[in-house]
């Protein structure tokens, strides 16, 4: 029995009431969840569940399926078909549109996977990919269309030069350079060092104007998609409320996964999963005001206080017995450690039975 861990779960109840936490989790124990169980007999918690990590689904009442939009079932994410396993299978596994038709997808589902695989315009700029469009345009500009088509380009890149190469522009700067110098168009041309500062001012030029969506789109190809990279550093972009939120986090969905609620597994305590599980407790609150209050130990690693089972009767009864304190307040109970379990003061007392004082909680 750790005293010290159960000091720590005293004082988390105690704080997350004060900050009005719905819901919080404490280590599984079987002392923390003897305590936890007396404390939900007693009326202080309103549900004890076991789960992972994360809350279990059962810890939330059934509302509305989520299918990517902000709402009060947050699990229903988790289903082996929903949007997000759908944008799981496309990103993580390379999955297609027919792929995921025959698995049973639906089109909502498909049709969102689509949509939030596409990297928007602030990420593609964050790959490089203006950068990137700036080299392309340099490099064509100079060129006419038979040119470009000699080389290869499709049509979509030759418009793409077509519309961004800053040929006036380069014509003015050259011009003006020249003129600087006191010569003509006609009778001078344009030095190294001359036509690198021209490039430069171009480049700067063509990086302030930006690019559209559909060229960074079109010159990034394949990589115009998410990665798992990608959904980890910016996350995905939900609808909620007529509005877009963006950089949402994302947890992929596991492919293996066959229960949507996780009721059938939420409950269960393996070799594997044993260091990760968790005890999910709800807090109650009565006019505004936390219903645990206070919680504080009584015995210490130190020094453990044990009372025989007439010395707890008179502590329930509001005397005191050596150095603990009698119950006088309204709805305060305390916890102790018997041979037959962890027991309220006053069962102890119906019982007859001892043991050692663990807390006090009101």
């Amino acid at each position: 029995m750790s005293l010290v861990n159960l000091s720590h779960v005293c004082s988390h109840l105690q704080n997350a009431s004060l900050a009005r936490l719905g819901l919080t989790s404490i280590p599984y124990t079987k002392l923390h969840l003897s305590l936890s169980l007396l404390l939900h007999k007693q009326g202080f918690l309103s549900q004890v569940k076991l789960g992972g990590p994360s809350p279990p689904a059962s810890c939330f009442p059934p509302g509305v399926r989520d299918n990517g939009i902000v709402s009060a079932h947050p699990h229903s994410d988790r289903s082996p078909l929903s949007n997000h396993s759908a944008l799981t299978e496309m990103v993580m596994n390379g999955k297609r549109r027919d792929d995921l038709l025959r698995a049973g997808f639906g089109s909502e589902a498909i049709e969102f996977a689509e949509q939030t695989r596409l990297l928007s315009k602030e990420q593609l700029e964050k790959d490089g990919w203006d950068t990137k469009a700036i080299d392309f345009v340099m490099q064509h500009q100079h060129k006419s269309r038979e040119q470009m088509e000699a080389d290869g380009l499709s049509a979509e890149a030759i418009a793409i030069v077509e519309k961004y190469a800053p040929t006036e522009l380069y014509q003015n700067l050259a011009a003006r350079t020249i003129a600087e110098r006191g010569e003509s168009v006609q009778d001078g041309g344009l030095r190294a060092e001359e036509i690198t500062l021209i490039e430069q001012a171009i480049r700067r030029t063509l990086r302030r104007n930006g690019f559209d969506l559909p060229t960074l789109q079109h010159l990034a190809g394949e990589s115009r998609y998410a990665t798992e990279h990608h959904l980890n550093r910016d996350g995905i972009t939900i609808s909620a409320m007529g509005l877009d939120v963006t950089n949402q986090p994302f947890t992929p969905v596991q492919a293996s996964y066959r229960d949507p609620d996780g009721l059938d597994t939420e409950g269960v305590v393996t070799q594997a999963n044993r260091a990760s599980r968790r005890l999910w407790l709800g807090l109650k609150y009565f006019d505004g005001m936390p219903v645990l209050r206070k919680a504080k130990m009584l015995s210490k690693p130190t020094k453990r206080i044990w009372l025989n089972s007439s010395e707890i009767g008179r502590v329930v009864r509001g005397a005191r017995a050596g150095e603990i304190l009698g119950l006088t307040s309204v709805g305060e109970i305390m916890a102790v450690s018997t041979d037959r379990g962890i027991l309220e003061a006053r069962e102890c007392d119906e019982r007859k039975v001892g043991g050692m004082v663990l807390c006090r909680i009101s």
